[in-house]
């Protein structure tokens, strides 16, 4: 289902795109977050990071970088310099460029809801650290974020304004209007005056302590034609199919633990079996995860996560049903581990008010 088509009952998508452990995330948004600090006279601790990260300068040669020093630098980054709008101020400078080839297939899109559509179909080449939900019915668009890794709430509240302004600066250069936002939901405690902040970056209504971190826009706004190419579709198609195809041949030690994983059916093999197969022993293993800054539990807990949200809002499973297709002996230890995945009942997570 597009985007930019309007179905008669709500549809359902969930994006599985939290990155993690040495999986490729793209570098841009760690540049124009040093960018955006070096512009405020903190370009030594920016520089300092990068050798901190043992990273080279961000430029626009290097496309991405491993998932564990983009949340690395994020997270350095929150717990120095974040108050509420800075991922909002950051995300002003986002152009379509940035984005590379992803960039370039979006913006040779013909309206703004197809190009919002390549951009949710691809998430993981644009980064998250969230698994991204889409709810579109007749007359709305809703991107949630599903935070399964937990992050620390400073961070998600960050990365949840650099979403949402980024996705605006694009259409503003790309189509040259403004997304009708109808509103923006936060999971934080925002003031009055934290959400009349809000409410001047984003041109709509604003809620705190939400359900869930998402927006919803209207999805007549998402008709607007693109204006701006970057390249012809079809130069454009070519270029992310040579990005995907050498992505795919630099898969990292957890891609193929992710591979494997959410390729058994609930019948999940255990660290020994993952290290024969990718030909190591157990204690390589260990310490490769460890340090990517992640581990074997985590992995398997974060692929049973989404999986189980994904059964949770696709088939409306019961918790007796999710706990056998998930490999648990009875549904009192998958809710318990949900609880413990996510802080939340499974509940908390089907498709009803």
């Amino acid at each position: 289902m597009k985007l930019y088509q309007r179905p008669k009952a709500p549809c359902v998508a969930l994006s599985q795109a939290a990155c993690s452990g040495d999986q490729k995330y793209p570098s841009f948004e760690l540049r124009i977050i040093f960018e955006y600090l070096s512009s405020l006279g903190h370009k030594a601790w920016c520089q300092q990071q990068l050798e901190d990260l043992n990273l080279p300068d961000l430029n626009h040669d290097v496309a991405f970088i491993s998932a564990h020093q983009a949340f690395s630098g994020l997270s350095s980054v929150t717990s120095m310099f974040y108050q509420p709008g800075m991922g909002c101020e950051v995300a002003k400078n986002y152009r379509i460029k940035d984005l590379g080839a992803i960039g370039a297939c979006i913006s040779s899109a013909s309206t703004l809801g197809e190009a919002m559509e390549i951009s949710q179909v691809y998430y993981d080449l644009i980064g998250s650290f969230t698994d991204i939900v889409n709810i579109v019915d007749e007359h709305t668009f809703v991107n949630r974020l599903i935070d399964v890794a937990r992050l620390e709430p400073q961070t998600l509240q960050f990365l949840f304004e650099l979403t949402i302004m980024g996705m605006v600066s694009i259409a503003r250069e790309i189509a040259d209007v403004d997304i009708d936002i109808k509103v923006v939901r936060f999971t934080a405690k925002l003031s009055p005056e934290v959400k009349s902040m809000y409410s001047n970056y984003f041109k709509c209504e604003v809620e705190g302590q939400a359900k869930f971190n998402e927006w919803v826009v209207n999805l007549d706004s998402l008709q607007a034609p693109i204006i701006d190419y970057l390249m012809t579709p079809s130069v454009s198609a070519t270029n992310l199919k040579i990005l995907l195809e050498e992505l795919a041949n630099e898969q990292g030690l957890v891609d193929d633990i992710d591979c494997i994983l959410k390729g058994s059916s609930g019948d999940f093999p255990d660290p020994d079996m993952i290290s024969h197969a990718l030909g190591m022993s157990s204690r390589t293993l260990r310490r490769r995860l460890s340090n990517m800054g992640t581990s074997f539990s985590s992995l398997i807990d974060k692929v049973r996560c989404q999986l189980a949200i994904n059964l949770i809002q696709h088939q409306s499973l019961s918790n007796e049903a999710l706990a056998e297709e998930l490999g648990y002996s009875d549904a009192a230890n998958f809710y318990t581990a949900f609880k413990k995945w996510t802080g939340n009942s499974p509940n908390y997570y089907r498709l009803t008010d």
